[in-house]
């Protein structure tokens, strides 16, 4: 069950992780099963999507009376809601539907962990590409985490160009104008936009935003 930013700064003992946290859980769901996500990839917990069966072990999921799941119990829920893969492709179901599929959770502060670990790795990517991002508002770095979240990094630097020459230079109301992704719902968009709107010092009245 998701929870308040309060708690996420309770768990995580940072305010500024927690709150990117926050933003990305928003926009991806809270979701303690595996399920998968609508490209078919086995997904868990804020949109972390998991390669394989391996690496699913990895992760410490837990039966439902609180009990550390086995190595091989954990593959064998991945194994079974992989193999719907192909269906999910072609009609897409929520993360609702594979409930029933699987009895292993992440807890809560494993969850909000995961999500920690998965945004510092994104970040570590984004540096190089923007030497200055730790000097960027909060707001702004928010932004880059749910683009790169939403996209990847590649599809982020080809695609959006405008968006990545205003960034570099730091003019947000450009990056606004410049920020619209069609792949994404429109509130997504608008949450990103607002953030850079308030880097700028702009009102969202004073910009044409690009959707």
């Amino acid at each position: 069950m998701a929870t308040s930013l309060q708690r996420k700064i309770d768990i995580l003992k940072n305010v500024a992780i927690a709150q990117k946290v926050h933003l990305t859980e928003g926009f991806e769901d809270y979701v303690p099963h595996m399920y998968l996500d609508v490209s078919g990839q086995v997904t868990v917990g804020i949109g972390h999507g998991i390669l394989n069966d391996g690496a699913a072990a990895q992760l410490p999921f837990k039966q439902a009376d609180g009990k550390a799941a086995t190595a091989e119990e954990i593959k064998k829920a991945y194994q079974t809601i992989h193999a719907h893969r192909s269906a999910q492709r072609e009609n897409a179901k929520s993360a609702k539907h594979f409930e029933s599929m699987t009895s292993l959770v992440l807890g809560e502060a494993d969850i909000y962990k995961l999500a920690q670990q998965d945004i510092e790795v994104h970040e570590r990517i984004l540096r190089p590409k923007f030497p200055e991002y730790d000097k960027y508002p909060a707001g702004v770095q928010e932004v880059l985490l749910d683009m790169v979240f939403s996209m990847g990094i590649n599809k982020l630097m080809t695609g959006y160009p405008k968006f990545v020459t205003a960034v570099r230079k730091k003019d947000w109301k450009t990056a606004a104008e410049n920020c619209g992704r069609r792949q994404v719902q429109r509130s997504r968009n608008l949450a990103v936009e607002t953030r850079l709107r308030n880097a700028a010092g702009v009102g969202a009245g004073d910009l044409a935003v690009v959707r």
